[in-house]
């Protein structure tokens, strides 16, 4: 979108954040149904696989049509935020479910003998990844009635091996809310990582980037989709040299 005509509505986010303009004038992009993408020389795709161009390689990384959906999430999600002054940035990448999204932000961010930090009412999918594979991988989750600020202070005190903060509010099914701003407080003041699942809210009715929550995910396939008719889920994450590097680094291996 062109940076001369700033979009000064959260309606004109929706709409026109994250498009460029298509190289035929479509003014939609189009679907870029293409596994992997050719390089003008041996060189130049050498300079891509190692980080020095900036490029499209395959699409499991990156895709045209992704970049679009991917932009404009992070402009919903950071639309009137500011951060010492200046418009906060995020960067998205989008995933084949919410699950995966879900599974790529733990698997990524922790490390056998870490533990989250949770409530007891989170979707289904979640709670069994929590409950059921990161336990053989030496992660494990607390789960807490985080609805009492007190809870949440005596695990962290407990249990220095607490690593992530992680909730879900409002959560998938039962709409149980937490405090999403004090809890964040309390994270940050004992070194934590914080994760929000924004499915339900959206951030058209909640941005938790406003109270410095370190990554959101969603399942797109839900409230963002709106129709039914696709699976899909993103990562958001404010440490944009974490969202182009470690999570890039984990995917390849």
């Amino acid at each position: 979108m062109d940076k001369s005509f700033p979009l000064s509505g959260w309606g004109s986010v929706a709409v026109h954040a994250g498009h460029k303009q298509d190289p035929n004038y479509a003014h939609l992009v189009p679907i870029y149904a293409s596994s992997t993408f050719v390089f003008d020389e041996a060189e130049q795709g050498m300079r891509r696989f190692s980080g020095q161009e900036e490029g499209y390689i395959y699409s499991r990384w990156g895709n045209p049509t992704f970049t679009e959906a991917e932009n404009k999430i992070a402009a919903l999600e950071t639309f009137g935020i500011k951060k010492n002054g200046l418009a906060l940035e995020a960067k998205g990448i989008l995933h084949a479910s919410g699950m995966a999204t879900i599974t790529t932000l733990l698997l990524s961010t922790l490390k056998p003998g870490d533990k989250i930090l949770t409530h007891y009412s989170l979707y289904g999918g979640t709670e069994e990844i929590m409950s059921k594979v990161l336990p053989s991988l030496g992660i494990t989750a607390i789960i807490a009635d985080l609805r009492n600020i007190n809870n949440a202070v005596d695990a962290i005190k407990k249990d220095k091996a607490i690593k992530m903060l992680y909730i879900e509010t409002p959560a998938n099914p039962t709409i149980q809310c937490v405090d999403i701003e004090q809890l964040c407080e309390l994270a940050k003041q004992n070194g934590l990582l914080t994760a929000c699942d924004n499915t339900f809210a959206t951030p058209y009715l909640q941005q938790p980037f406003q109270f410095g929550v370190d990554f959101i995910v969603h399942s797109t396939t839900k409230f963002l989709n709106g129709h039914g008719t696709a699976i899909g889920g993103i990562l958001l994450g404010t440490d944009l040299d974490f969202m182009k590097t470690g999570y890039l680094k984990w995917q390849k291996h």
